[in-house]
Order: C-alpha cells, then sequence, then structure tokens
C-alpha cells in the first residue's frame, strides 16, 4: 500500500512570544487536505488552542485520530494526527538537559521528548514517532548542546530497538546530514533518511521564509523523516518535498506557515520479508559514548563555575547585609536599610547558583553516566522485543 507522511514544526508560542500564531494556525489547517497524508506530526504547538485549530482541522480531512500532550507547561509541543486507528501511544520525556543552562534557552522547561504511535493501516502496524531534539541557539559552529542531543538519541535509539515492527521516525530533529548526532543516529537505529535514500533532500530552514530573510545563516536542513523496514514489511522510500513553505499575505504583511518547511514523504508499505531492528554500529557505540564523556565533562566544569558563581552571590549579600547596621543618624539609617535590602536581593543569584550546583548539577551527571552505561547494553536481535 501507498503510505504517506509529513513533519512540520509549527513555531506556535503563546503570546508575545509566538506571531499570528491563529492565523498561522488555520492556514496549516487548511493545507492539510492537498497533503493527503496517512500521518503528521508538529512540534513547537505550545499553546492548546494551536493543538485544538490543528486537530479539528485533521477532522475534517479524515485525519480522525490524534495524540497530544496536554500539559499547559513543559507538554512537549507535540502532535500527531493520523487517518489510522492508533492502537497504542508511548511517550517519553527526555532526561537531558537536567538543568536549565540558560533562562533565554528554554528548552529544558518544554518537556521535549518523543511519542511512539503504533498505528494499524491495512497493511499492519507502522509504528510513527514525532520527536524534537534540542535547539542549537548559537550558531551553526556551536555544538554547546550536542551532548544533550546525543543522550536524546541515545533514549530515541533505545525505543526503535524494542520493536520488528516497520517504523517511521520524523521531527524537527536540529542536526544536519554529516553532523555527529545524524551519524550516531543512524548508527544506533539503522534509520534511512527517506530524503537522501530518494535523492529528493532540500532544506528546510532557509533565508526565503520571511521569518529568517534577515539571517546570516545558511540554508540547512534539520528537519527529517527517517524510515527502517520491519520483518514481515518492507518500507521503501519513493520520494519527499517540501510543503508548508508558501509565503502570503496577513493583514498585509509577508507571512508563512512557520519559520521552518515541512517535509512529505510517499513511501511503498509491501508484505515483503525486511531487515528488521539492527546491531548497533560499534563505531556508533564509541562516538556517542565519546560525546557523553564530553557532556560529563562540561557539567563537572558547569558545577565548579555554578559553585564560585554562588559562593560569590551569598558572600556579597553577607557583606552588603553587614554593612547595614549602623544606627547613628538617619541618613546611614536610611543608607543601612537600603544596603539591607541590596543583600536580600542579592541572595537571589547566590540560591540560584547554589540549586544549580548542588540539585540540579548531581542529577544531570548522573543521568549522563545512566544514558552512557545503556549504550553498552542496547538491545541485540536475540534479546526480547516488546511491540
Amino acid at each position: 500500500m501507498r503510505f504517506r507522511a509529513a513533519t512540520l514544526n509549527a513555531w506556535a508560542f503563546p503570546e508575545p512570544f509566538g506571531h499570528r500564531v491563529d492565523s498561522r494556525m488555520r492556514a496549516i489547517g487548511d493545507g492539510l487536505e492537498a497533503l493527503d497524508v496517512d500521518a503528521i506530526a508538529f512540534q513547537e504547538l505550545w499553546t492548546a488552542e494551536s493543538r485544538d485549530i490543528l486537530v479539528r482541522a485533521g477532522r475534517r480531512v479524515g485525519l480522525d485520530h490524534s495524540w497530544q500532550s496536554r500539559a499547559p507547561i513543559g507538554g512537549s509541543g507535540l502532535l500527531v494526527l493520523s487517518r489510522h486507528p492508533i492502537e497504542s501511544v508511548r511517550f517519553e520525556t527526555f532526561s537531558l538537559p537536567a538543568r536549565p543552562p540558560r533562562l533565554d534557552h528554554p528548552d529544558y522547561y518544554g518537556g521535549k521528548g518523543f511519542v511512539r504511535a503504533r498505528l494499524r493501516t491495512p497493511e499492519g502496524i507502522v509504528n510513527f514517532f514525532d520527536t524534537h531534539l534540542h535547539a542549537r541557539y548559537r550558531n551553526d559552529v556551536s555544538h554547546e548542546y550536542r551532548a544533550y542531543r546525543i543522550g536524546q538519541i541515545v533514549q530515541l535509539a533505545m525505543e526503535t530497538l524494542r520493536t520488528n515492527e516497520p517504523l517511521i521516525v520524523v521531527g524537527d530533529f536540529n542536526i544536519r546530514p554529516g553532523d555527529p548526532e545524524y551519524r550516531v543516529l543512524q548508527g544506533l537505529t539503522g534509520l534511512r533518511d527517506a530524503a537522501a535514500e530518494s535523492g529528493t533532500a532540500q532544506p528546510t530552514v532557509t533565508r526565503s521564509n520571511p521569518y529568517r530573510s534577515h539571517s546570516d545563516k545558511p540554508n540547512r536542513r534539520i528537519d527529517f523523516i527517517f524510515v527502517r523496514d520491519g520483518v514481515q514489511h518492507r518500507l521503501r522510500s519513493k520520494t519527499t518535498r517540501i510543503v508548508f513553505d508558501e509565503v502570503f499575505p496577513i493583514s498585509g504583511e509577508k507571512n508563512s506557515y512557520s519559520d521552518h518547511a515541512g517535509v512529505w514523504a510517499e513511501f511503498d508499505l509491501e508484505s515483503a520479508p525486511g531487515s528488521g531492528r539492527p546491531v548497533p554500529k560499534p563505531e556508533a557505540i564509541r562516538m556517542a559514548s565519546q560525546l557523553l564523556a564530553q557532556g560529563i565533562a562540561e557539567a563537572h566544569h558547569r558545577r565548579k563555575s555554578d559553585r564560585l558563581l554562588a559562593g560569590a552571590g551569598l558572600g556579597a549579600a553577607v557583606l552588603t547585609t553587614i554593612g547595614g547596621h549602623d544606627r547613628r543618624i538617619s541618613r546611614r539609617r536610611l543608607l543601612r536599610n537600603t544596603l539591607r535590602g541590596i543583600g536580600i536581593v542579592s541572595l537571589t543569584p547566590g540560591i540560584g547558583f547554589s540549586l544549580l550546583s548542588e540539585v540540579f548539577a548531581p542529577e544531570e551527571l548522573r543521568t549522563f553516566e545512566r544514558l552512557d552505561a545503556q549504550l553498552s547494553n542496547m538491545p541485540w536481535p536475540s534479546q526480547d522485543i516488546v511491540a
């Protein structure tokens, strides 16, 4: 049978951080019929309203089955719409980052992870994954969060290796072909890049998008559709194309559906012996372990820095507060009260960095070590398989 899938990072942030979100979501909903997909996955749907708009739009075109996380905070931002019944669902939150690295880098608060929906098609079960890995933030040569993405890929890989059914894994991976994360993902899971396989790869983040027209970054492909055969079914990539990339006016202003383009793919799903889950490649395991080790070293460095900043903040607060005990004259009393107030305020960063160094940092170190240990115990073909 023919199976068509699509993915789109919808960029639906709550006000005042979002930009014409409801109008764009309605435009995406209006475009679903033309896609004629069996399943579509979304990322960055951070509001209930944006998810509801797309769920209702999906039902109008036969995408009657859906999954979403309804958590008001940390709800993953993921949504799956399917033409076929969803037999079971498993959602897993990523363990990394285990601490807020920066207030202006909100991945920690978003509850990112992956969802695995088992779709019952006329040809049998197809596992449909939706995910969104940690953002890059700075620029394309900055790999500050690479270790986080590797940890997330290890979690995702563990889940893909629990089944011998055919699977399609889609989403915003925040990686590019050739990146270490890309090689680790394919080496651990046996996933094939549908766009590369069919020779139809195109960038999904481009300067032609009105929301990125002032960017100096090169066009890049960071949104993917990956596939893998089951043991009794084959998934053959026929073609892929970019969707939801048109520019259109809203109130006289140039807009698009999102700051990403979407990806659409068509496959042949046939009953025939397939490869099933692979044996993870030793070189991928080694590379992942090395990058996790870098993450452990960086976590130790961050903890040391947090301790220094905590000590500086608490010390400044104590000294400032002590400086406010002179009661000799009213002017000095005013100065005393002012200094004591400053001292109390100074406690805030001191306490904050203390929490980072003594509460969050140990958990992050344990998480890195646990994921590294899992690499050496990845499922092999002889192990039991869970559907």
